[in-house]
């Protein structure tokens, strides 16, 4: 099969003979019809984030239809039209029986080495990982919701009170996704804010209330005249720039709760504000994945409660992956995500 291989920094290469995936006991064969490109991805493939070793076939975002099955699967056949949720456990441990197999100790990633990936024509997967497609999904929207379930999932698991007040820092993919949740729960103002006009218009686009250009203006100021001096209710990091995490908390009200999503660049010196936790008794909790909010987010997508089709903005044949991946490295005014085809 056709394949796409990083065999290093900065070192990808189109393969026309990979080796075909087989499917296990328990595991599935999936054809690849849409697989997004993740700045994750980029990074690993730039030398910019560790992930195993080379060589190896990357792409975490997938969506395809079953070729093949492995003894004992039950709950998918050929043909069907699946996402994969990416996370691999023991499925023993406590945490994978919670719905938390991200946390298990021997937990891997589809896309991560040693597990391969979506750049490719064909990728093998555990059975528990896919999830059916609702018919409403195109291709394209089922390849990039695993983009949109992490931030979906955090909210998920802790959802905003009825008609909170909402901050959310960052307007890429994480952060319009991240309004999109808030507001499928009935948050009340969404604030927005961001150093870009274009990402900013975005926001506007996906549902946000109140957009802040934090070059333009302050946004300690501005959310604070937003919220008559008080604070945001639920405040988002989607971000990982040490600013915005002392933000996320220095802009909560008393007794209100930060969600941490963006993860800092190794070696971010962060002025954690612990006594403003302590004080105001505010709760901060991390999150990233949860599995348990894929059907609910499928769900959200086909109703049209859970805009994601425009999210897709660039679409590449399979050949023009590593034009792709430089796109998402240049993270141009424009793009949101980029998908590849594997069989175009």
């Amino acid at each position: 099969m056709k394949a796409w291989v990083w065999e290093g920094v900065d070192r990808l290469r189109l393969a026309d003979d990979w080796p075909d995936p087989v499917a296990k006991d328990g595991w599935v064969v999936v054809k690849v019809v849409s697989a997004g490109v993740c700045s994750t991805d980029v990074a690993i493939i730039r030398g910019r984030f560790a992930a195993g070793s080379s060589p190896a076939v990357l792409g975490h975002e997938i969506c395809g239809r079953i070729a093949s099955a492995g003894r004992g699967v039950t709950t998918v056949k050929e043909g069907d039209r699946v996402v994969v949720e990416t996370s691999v456990g023991c499925g023993k441990c406590v945490q994978c029986r919670t719905g938390n197999k991200h946390l298990c100790r021997e937990a891997g990633e589809i896309g991560f080495p040693p597990f391969a990936g979506g750049y490719a024509q064909y990728v093998a997967v555990p059975e528990s990982c896919c999830r059916i497609v609702p018919d409403a999904l195109s291709d394209d929207q089922s390849g990039i919701i695993e983009a949109s379930v992490c931030p979906f999932g955090a909210v998920y698991r802790n959802p905003p009170k009825l008609g909170a007040t909402v901050l959310v820092q960052g307007a890429g993919v994480a952060g319009l996704s991240f309004i999109q949740a808030v507001k499928a729960y009935s948050a009340g103002k969404v604030i927005c804010s961001a150093r870009n006009r274009s990402r900013l218009a975005n926001a506007k686009r996906f549902g946000a209330d109140v957009v802040v250009n934090v070059k333009e203006e302050d946004l300690a100021e501005r959310v604070l005249e937003e919220t008559g001096g008080i604070g945001v209710d639920y405040s988002i990091d989607a971000a990982g720039a040490p600013a915005t995490i002392e933000n996320a908390v220095r802009l909560c009200a008393p007794g209100g709760y930060v969600r941490l999503y963006g993860i800092p660049s190794e070696g971010s010196a962060i002025a954690f504000p612990a006594k403003d936790m302590i004080l105001r008794q505010i709760t901060v909790a991390g999150g990233t994945n949860n599995e348990l909010a894929w059907a609910p987010l499928l769900g959200l997508v086909a109703a049209g409660r859970f805009n994601n089709a425009d999210m897709v903005t660039h679409r590449f044949a399979f050949d023009g992956l590593a034009e792709a991946i430089d796109l998402v490295d240049r993270n141009p005014d424009g793009l949101i995500k980029a998908v590849v085809h594997p069989w175009e």
